[in-house]
């Protein structure tokens, strides 16, 4: 049952991958941030952002990771077409949601609402997108899990979990609790759910594209088991949720240094009582 493990090779990333990895990660913070400043010198006057922001950051992080997914981890994941679609269908749905829907509803509440008690401190965005990450990455985890288990029924052995992985998750989590612990950040984070999810009409469409990220996300995960089980090699769904759970830790960086950008530009109306 050798051939049931990650191979030293696999788990190696080469030089260009790194570098690979680098660039795209430069690039696309300069995206969250540029962007957005980019809208405001064209638009001063405009009361939120605009397209240029939602779309220019939106479609670079998009494009960095069909990059990444196609060139830099062509030998790491699944070739088929079907993964290769899924995958890259359930991270354009995410971005989509994370630098597009999301923050769009966040002004429309704003606008729309008497203004924010938290939100308006920048001190409450890194709770908010640490407590974001943990739940994306616990949904994701949670999928892992549930293929995990199929495959090591199918092969009837035993299949360790991805020690990267576990480690990533567990990190994940202890900045999520320390965003649950710290008020701000937790008041922030309920602030931001209520503004994005029932305070406009966005709310339904977020659902609706969290809920075919999800589809999606167990395509991929369904089409990396298949595989693994077809080559007797569990790195390939190892490895894929390895990386799933690294892309999601990413764009909440990503969505982080972008909303704090957007905020600064464009403030958000603060709660007055009348």
């Amino acid at each position: 049952m050798a051939g049931l493990q990650p191979t030293a090779a696999a788990d190696t990333p080469n030089a260009g991958r790194i570098a690979l990895l680098g660039g795209c990660a430069l690039l696309a913070l300069v995206a969250a941030w540029g962007f957005p400043r980019l809208d405001h010198s064209l638009n001063p006057g405009a009361a939120s952002p605009g397209l240029i922001s939602f779309l220019g950051v939106g479609l670079s992080v998009l494009a960095l990771t069909a990059l990444f997914l196609f060139v830099g981890l062509r030998q790491l994941l699944p070739r088929t077409g079907v993964f290769l679609a899924a995958a890259f269908g359930y991270n354009a749905l995410l971005i989509l949601v994370k630098f597009g829907l999301g923050p769009a509803a966040l002004y429309a509440a704003n606008a729309s609402n008497s203004g924010f008690q938290y939100l308006t401190d920048q001190l409450a965005y890194p709770g908010l997108a640490a407590i974001t990450a943990v739940i994306y990455g616990a949904a994701f985890f949670i999928l892992y899990v549930i293929f995990r288990q199929g495959l090591q029924r199918r092969f009837g052995v035993s299949v360790a979990f991805e020690k990267r992985l576990v480690q990533l998750f567990i990190v994940m989590f202890v900045l999520a609790t320390a965003g649950w612990v710290t008020v701000i950040g937790l008041l922030g984070f309920l602030e931001y759910s209520v503004s994005v999810f029932f305070a406009s009409a966005f709310g339904l469409l977020i659902s609706v594209a969290l809920v075919g990220a999800i589809v999606l996300c167990s395509t991929a995960f369904r089409e990396a088991s298949e595989q693994s089980l077809m080559l007797r090699n569990v790195s390939l769904l190892s490895t894929f949720a390895w990386i799933g759970l690294a892309f999601i830790a990413a764009y909440h960086i990503l969505w982080l240094v972008f909303l704090l950008t957007v905020v600064s530009l464009w403030p958000l109306r603060a709660y007055t009582v009348k």
